[in-house]
């Protein structure tokens, strides 16, 4: 063995003993008199990031991957290009380490880590859509690795694609099911669109594995207070000043018109009266039981009517802006019938926006009615329409239950 080579050899054993500051020196010297030695400078890279000095780590390694420098490695060149790309994000050269990764991720078969951690740099550099595409793309050539599909609903969620980004938060929770920062996310994710019950869901489960986990209970305090709210907000029982304060009546502008003397119930009842308030293509039709609650009573029931249904089912619901996800995270396109319907449903019986799909969903498909929370739900005409312009109206009751 060469003088050089026994120095090489001997620096490479003092690292194996952890003594680096010996071992890098003696790699020091040995480049010194040995440039073109790619090994050499790849060792020496690595044993400066151990120490995080990632100045010298990156030059060091930059001599390892430049060309000529063993672009035949395989395996070793894939290694040394991405020791050289995290040195340069420790640095915040991201523009640089991305180009060191699309250089790793050509090599084939790409490595599932080069794929990630590129599709991680561009999503620091803010270039959302082609970060999602290479993690995407790492998804698949590794699946079961969590952190890829976590970084992938990141990626989904800057683009204000909720849908697939919850679908992705799911699918990391599935491949690690103790992945903190996965369940954490896919709560808030969940919280966002208005999901507080499944978002409780995952927060449990977290809690389940971690009891001492302060943000997963801190944030499943503040969740439950707002489902609480929420159903303390249901429209049922209040009166129409909580009603005109709601989505359903702001966002469609529905305005007050007349009001009338419900039909007859049973004999000593209180009268009941029923208000009509009208938005194109709406009419919501609020019973009012004046035995309950201050001034013309609380409300008793709810029925919204469609004025043109055909052009309400064809139109895109831009008014309510309803978010309506499916178990497989995919979002499902909404029209303004549907976002109108299950606004109504939310708000009047006070659930969060997947109880309400679900329960519109079993009227639609053929159940007569519906029960939930102390209210039911039906389709059924309504009262004193038969004369109005295009005939009676028919449309979604949501009422207390008997």
């Amino acid at each position: 063995m060469t003088s050089s080579g026994a120095q090489r050899a001997r620096a490479l054993d003092l690292l194996g003993r952890g003594d680096m500051a010996g071992g890098i020196a003696g790699l020091e010297g040995h480049v010194a008199g040995a440039p073109d030695d790619v090994g050499a400078w790849l060792a020496l890279g690595a044993a400066y990031a151990a120490e995080e000095r990632w100045a010298d780590a990156a030059r060091a390694l930059a001599r390892g991957v430049e060309p000529g420098g063993g672009e035949e490695g395989g395996e070793e060149l894939i290694e040394a290009r991405l020791a050289y790309a995290r040195a340069l994000v420790r640095l915040g050269r991201l523009d640089e380490a991305a180009a060191e990764l699309r250089r790793g991720a050509a090599i084939e078969p790409p490595d599932p880590r080069a794929l990630r951690e590129l599709g991680v740099v561009l999503y620091d550099l803010r270039l959302y859509d082609e970060a999602a595409r290479w993690l995407a793309r790492a998804c698949e050539a590794a699946p079961e690795d969590a952190r890829a599909a976590f970084a992938l609903g990141l990626a989904h969620e800057a683009r204000r694609e909720i849908a697939p980004a919850i679908a992705a938060y799911r699918e990391a929770v599935r491949r690690a099911p103790s992945f903190a920062d996965a369940r954490l996310t896919l709560a808030d994710a969940l919280a966002s669109i208005g999901e507080h019950e499944r978002a409780l869901g995952e927060l449990e489960a977290l809690l389940a594995r971690e009891r001492s986990h302060e943000q997963a209970a801190r944030n499943r305090e503040v969740l439950q207070r707002a489902l609480a709210e929420m159903r303390a907000r249901r429209l049922l029982g209040k009166t129409e000043r909580e009603l005109a304060r709601s989505a359903l009546v702001m966002e469609a502008q529905l305005r007050r018109r007349e009001a009338r003397a419900a039909p007859a119930t049973a004999e000593g009842a209180a009268a009941r009266q029923i208000v009509r308030y009208t938005a194109p293509l709406l009419e919501l039709h609020v019973t009012l039981d004046p035995s309950r609650g201050p001034g013309s009573g609380a409300i008793e029931a709810l029925h919204l009517a469609l004025t043109d249904p055909d052009r309400a089912a064809r139109a895109e619901d831009d008014v309510f802006k309803v978010t309506v996800i499916g178990e497989d995270g995919r979002q499902a396109p909404v029209s303004y019938a549907t976002g109108a319907s299950l606004t109504l449903v939310r708000e009047a019986i006070g659930c969060p926006m997947t109880q309400a799909s679900a329960l519109y969903t079993s009227l639609l498909k053929g159940s007569p009615s519906v029960d939930w929370g102390g209210a039911t739900l039906r389709f059924a005409s309504v009262p004193g329409t038969g004369g109005a312009p295009g005939g009676e109206r028919h449309g979604l009751l949501v009422g207390q239950r008997a």
